[in-house]
């Protein structure tokens, strides 16, 4: 695989002295295509036939004159993002799915000839999306126009549906294009342009196969008015933002009920995506969609906060053997105040073999295990029959009544590689690298949550009815391991409406354990509730996704 390059807004694909900038690029499209209809005094009030520097400031971060996209917040072109600019909209012409004129906003453009072929509307929104600057070269042309020509990979082919108005609204980061056997880490803002504090209940992140990572990130306060201004930058910086939710797979958050994220008046989003085109002939275009949910504030009882803890300071040589390292978290001066935690997930690229969390002692050693990343088929839950370490869907733990943590006892999280590659490693942003990365949510207060009454386990009726689901997320079909057999009970999967999906079970004995498989393969993406009466009334519920 390649290695990973970082966009900087200075840098050019382009070798030639005398290739044109991206915005001359743009400006040669618009005076083909729309300069004989905006000329001076056009009703619009958008003069394209004029100068390239002339065009470029009646176009750069201004509102339109129309009220409609004004009103939505819109800008002529919003640097960096092509789904709030008036002028892609009006050049879309069905590129983008979910970009459409609005009654009020008047025809498709150039009106009155053909619309713009795919590769010059394509170049209008990368502009855009690269910070629509008027002196670099950051679109690779020459790959757009393998893509449109030849053919190319969609990541993801078929966008989810937004949330419903009212309900919240959905964030559409990209496309941007990678050629065959390449990958890039690319990081951009997104103005949420929220007119008012809110809560978040749901995040629904939605990607591609080819897609390593995506992380929501929320820049806390003014703090994005310090990074680059517009569109993708060059590197990570962790000062002055926090972490929302990351995700190595597509994956559906529901925080419980009563908790949710506050967000502040108009939150600036920091987003990172990390894709690689596997494909040996093809360009990729990269893209992913985030259905973020709102409620008022004042409805959760609590707030619930997510982090993300990275050690980057090991070392692997490429020597065949295992090496582990271990970092501890946590904040001493707090006495016995205590986080409680609601899940927990880790992250690691392809050396990795196993992931353990354990909480700290006060003496900073390792005490109660609480995560075994090895453990998929019980998401995360130590003890599993089978340790089977898969890093690209790594298992995600959750607490229903939440795990008490001190804040001065903390963490400690140990993770073990084995390098056979062809050279060392450390740290690094590419899938050559390695990385030791966990997440984890929490609240640091549960009163007034109706939680799940902690039961031990030999007091447990459900104990005789301990089952695993896997994998989660699953795609067509999923297993339920139980330790007796479930000949006889009652197994339904519904949707959060309630309504019942399945009835089906069959199953076979492997090994001394029970395996059941229930097919998927026609139920729609989601979060779905699997229940499993048995024949002495004992009921056990889990949470299943599909992709």
């Amino acid at each position: 695989m390649k290695r990973l390059t970082l966009l900087f807004f200075g840098f050019s694909v382009f070798t030639s002295a005398f290739a044109q900038t991206t915005w001359e690029s743009v400006y040669a499209v618009l005076q083909t295509n729309c300069g004989s209809c905006h000329v001076a005094g056009h009703t619009s009030g958008l003069d394209l036939s004029a100068s390239i520097g002339e065009v470029y400031d009646n176009l750069y971060d201004l509102t339109p004159s129309n009220a409609t996209s004004a009103a939505k917040g819109y800008k002529r072109v919003f640097p960096g993002e092509p789904y709030k600019s008036f002028l892609f909209s009006k050049v879309n012409n069905g590129l983008a799915w979910d970009v459409n004129l609005e009654a009020g906003e008047g025809d498709a453009c150039p009106q009155g000839a053909a619309p713009l072929n795919n590769k010059d509307i394509e170049l209008i929104r990368q502009w855009i999306m690269y910070g629509a600057f008027e002196s670099d070269f950051a679109v690779d042309i020459p790959l757009i126009n393998e893509f449109y020509d030849n053919g190319g990979i969609q990541s993801v082919p078929l966008p989810p549906a937004p949330p419903a108005v009212g309900e919240g609204f959905q964030v559409h980061f990209g496309p941007f294009f990678l050629w065959p056997e390449e990958e890039h880490e690319y990081f951009t803002k997104f103005f949420t342009q929220i007119p008012s504090d809110l809560e978040i209940n749901r995040v629904d992140t939605y990607m591609g196969d080819y897609s390593h990572h995506f992380i929501t990130y929320r820049f806390t306060e003014s703090f994005w008015e310090e990074f680059t201004p517009f569109g993708l930058h060059d590197g990570p910086d962790f000062a002055g933002i926090d972490l929302v939710t990351a995700n190595q797979y597509p994956q559906n958050i529901v925080l419980p009920e009563g908790t949710a994220f506050n967000w502040v008046e108009n939150t600036v989003l920091n987003l990172n995506s990390h894709y690689i085109n596997y494909s040996p002939d093809k360009p990729l275009a990269c893209e992913a969609y985030v259905n973020i949910y709102t409620q008022p504030v004042g409805t959760a009882i609590q707030t619930m906060y997510s982090v993300l803890l990275s050690n980057d300071g090991f070392y692997i040589p490429n020597n065949s053997e295992p090496v582990t390292d271990v970092a501890s978290a946590f904040e001493n001066g707090h006495g016995d105040d205590e986080l409680f935690v609601w899940a927990m997930s880790s992250h690691t690229h392809q050396y990795g073999t196993d992931f353990n969390i354990y909480k700290r002692t006060p003496d900073n050693e390792k005490g109660e295990q609480i995560f075994d990343g090895a453990c998929g088929a019980t998401n995360g839950v130590p003890g599993c029959l089978d340790e089977i370490y898969d890093y690209k869907h790594p298992p995600t733990r959750y607490w229903e009544s939440m795990l008490p943590i001190k804040w001065e006892d903390g963490i400690i999280y140990e993770t073990t590689w084995i390098n056979d590659g062809p050279e060392p490693v450390g740290f690094g942003l590419t899938s050559d690298d390695e990385m030791m990365v966990m997440m984890y949510f929490f609240v640091d207060d549960t009163t007034g949550l109706n939680l799940p009454q902690v039961v031990d386990i030999e007091d447990n009726p459900e104990a005789g009815l301990q089952i695993s689901v896997f994998p989660n997320p699953a795609m067509d079909v999923f297993y339920i391991q139980s330790a007796v057999n479930l000949n006889g009970a009652a197994v339904t999967l519904t949707d959060l409406k309630g309504s019942v999906i399945r009835t089906q079970l069959s199953g076979s004995l492997t090994a001394g354990a029970n395996y059941y498989q229930v097919d998927t393969y026609d139920l729609a993406p989601g979060l779905y509730l699997l229940n499993i009466l048995n024949n002495e009334g004992v009921t056990v519920t889990e949470k299943i996704v599909i992709q």
